[in-house]
């Protein structure tokens, strides 16, 4: 039974480092400082790869780099063709390591296609700086361990004396690191959720950020190997540390999970009781469910046909379920159908799907989250934001509805108006497909939330 695997606490909470014993100028064994590329990436178009003989699952399109991290330092640009890094070809699935094992101040070399002619460039690895803070709260950086690695929590506590509610964010599943300073974030594709995180640091909410294994200073990884249920014990942990802390307010913190983060949430709040869980652009059905209505919607907000529609979500539901339920590798699906083998590449380039192994998926795709949202013994507020394309209502009206149902008027659904996926302000969903992760960071949905929170605080 899934609920036996996951509901069960066998947590041993003295384990968890616990910030007041140990600062993090003199914590034991405490985790060190890693250097950054500072460069968020795309993958390559298939025109790319036939052009430069490049394999499914190599190369990497830079967008904007960092200003003052390594990748700004060599000179690389948004639009950049990452072939190879210190002679080795540069893939999706293993760079994230590569930077991890290289010790700060190492030189890396950069072979790059640009305008398309190849060039290379090089620089010293740059440590990533910390956030400093402000006169409103202070950051802490610590850490958790988890399957004996150690992974980065970064906790910001107010300055006011006294206890505050916790405001523990689960990001979606992307390896994007959370380690950068709150209050200069813009909600860009690099500080994501940044201004948000920040507007509750400044309300007096103690907040903590969890890194994922393989990505910033956090151990394990890489991050593409990392399965669900691996990932979902750093969560609890986690979640244990900032109970623990002693600026909060135990009987009032809440869990913000984005995205996937909609997933982890009520898992953890199973087992560990919380005041409240907030979700946004998460899914609430079955995960084939919903990734078969991610094929049919986007395609049609970007401007295909009914018909292609219907193609691809009869052939996307037959790669999946063979991938996710029947827990076939791409080779071994390629095997048994060949006819599906070129689409086979396209869905899981490099054996990978959305940057993860088969595995995490067909752990996911198991799950039946209904369960968890009935058990869970916590307000839930479940929000969409209006032009969101890549969630849909049905999703988080079922969370309501599931709550609701298990323990009437706990569970509240609502539409966040010219919002996205990533919060930001466009009107519609076909703009934001057009204009994804390139428009000006809308706070709204962060004053509903921080309402709501206080609202249930106030019901005591």
């Amino acid at each position: 039974m899934i609920l036996s695997v996951f509901c069960l606490l066998s947590l041993q909470c003295s384990s968890i480092p616990m910030l007041e014993a140990l600062p993090i100028a003199q914590q034991p064994g405490a985790l060190p400082r890693r250097g950054a590329l500072g460069l968020p990436f795309s993958s390559p178009t298939p025109d790319q790869l036939s052009a430069h003989k490049l394999n499914p699952g190599e190369g990497l399109v830079a967008m904007t780099p960092v200003e003052g991290l390594t990748g700004a330092r060599a000179g690389i640009r948004a639009g950049d063709l990452l072939i190879a890094m210190n002679g080795k070809p540069v893939r999706a699935a293993t760079i994230g390591a590569t930077i991890r094992e290289t010790p700060s101040g190492q030189t890396l070399k950069f072979s790059v296609i640009r305008d398309g002619k190849p060039i290379e460039l090089s620089a010293q690895l740059t440590e990533k700086p910390r956030d400093p803070g402000t006169s409103e709260y202070t950051v802490t950086y610590s850490h958790i361990v988890s399957d004996g690695k150690r992974m980065r929590t970064i906790i910001t506590t107010p300055t006011k004396p006294g206890k505050h509610p916790g405001f523990m964010f689960i990001q979606g599943f992307s390896p994007i690191s959370y380690d950068f300073t709150l209050a200069t974030s813009k909600g860009d594709v690099t500080t994501i959720d940044g201004p948000l995180l920040h507007d509750f640091a400044k309300s007096n909410f103690v907040t903590m950020r969890v890194e994922k294994p393989g990505v910033g200073d956090s151990e394990g990884g890489p991050f593409a190997e990392v399965d669900y249920t691996t990932e979902l014990d750093i969560y609890r942990k986690a979640l244990l540390q900032l109970k623990g802390h002693g600026a909060v307010d135990e009987g009032n913190v809440f869990i913000f999970g984005h995205s996937m983060g909609g997933s982890f949430g009520p898992m953890i709040a199973c087992e560990i009781q919380v005041k409240g869980i907030a979700v946004y652009g998460t899914a609430g059905r079955t995960w084939f469910e919903y990734l078969l209505d991610t094929v049919r919607y986007q395609g049609l907000v970007g401007g295909g046909t009914f018909e292609q529609a219907d193609d691809s979500v009869r052939l996307a539901g037959r790669i999946f379920a063979l991938a996710f339920y029947e827990d076939l590798t791409a080779e071994q699906i390629k095997k048994a159908h060949p006819e599906l083998a070129p689409y086979v590449d396209e869905f899981f380039p490099g054996g990978l799907f959305n940057q993860k192994t088969l595995k995490f998926w067909s752990q996911l795709g198991k799950i039946n989250f209904a369960t968890y949202w009935s058990k869970v013994n916590a307000h839930v507020y479940a929000v969409r934001g209006a032009s969101d394309f890549v969630t849909y209502d049905a999703d988080h009206k079922l969370i309501a509805d599931i709550v609701n149902r298990a323990k009437p008027g706990f569970g509240k659904f609502e539409l966040a108006p010219s919002s996205d996926h990533l919060f930001h302000n466009f009107a519609t969903e076909p703009e934001s497909l057009r204009n994804f992760s390139k428009g000006t960071f809308n706070l709204e949905f962060s004053k509903m939330m921080k309402a709501w929170m206080l609202d249930v605080i106030a019901k005591k």
